[in-house]
């Protein structure tokens, strides 16, 4: 029972925390452990074992839940039919190095390139899109 308001204060603390970091889930796993080790408190176990709780509830609520927390928060994804250069092959008009980023067009859109294994890719060469990366495509070459 020594250690229940140790368990209240991270409890409150962690939850605190995450409300105010809104929707950015940083400290709810700490919630969760802390409530696990709040019960093991009640349980009158020793307080390693509630030290335990709190750490394995913590991680493993971060593994299990979170992947499935963030996809039901990611809720400003605007979707956009940009995704149909993916896959596409066309010919890049300005070459691409490791540190600067080529060009393409495709459908009358200029878009700027970076190779998939930053090697140089020259003018006139054929690639093919594999990702959209923020406002560049992601490109590997095509051997002839």
């Amino acid at each position: 029972m020594q250690y229940f308001w140790l368990w209240i204060i991270v409890l409150i603390g962690s939850l605190f925390l995450e409300i105010i970091t809104l929707s950015s889930l940083v400290s709810i796993w700490f919630t969760i452990g802390a409530i696990g080790a709040l019960v093991a408190n009640q349980l009158h176990v020793s307080f390693l074992i509630q030290v335990v709780f709190f750490f394995v509830l913590s991680i493993l609520s971060l593994l299990f839940i979170r992947p499935i927390a963030q996809d039901y928060l990611r809720g400003n994804v605007v979707h956009t039919n940009a995704d149909r250069v993916i896959g596409a092959i066309t010919t890049v008009i300005k070459q691409t190095t490791f540190q600067e980023l080529g060009e393409v067009k495709i459908n009358g859109v200029i878009w700027n390139i970076k190779s998939v294994d930053n090697t140089t890719i020259e003018e006139g060469n054929l690639v093919e899109v594999l990702a959209i990366d923020g406002v560049k495509l992601i490109v590997r070459k095509i051997e002839k």
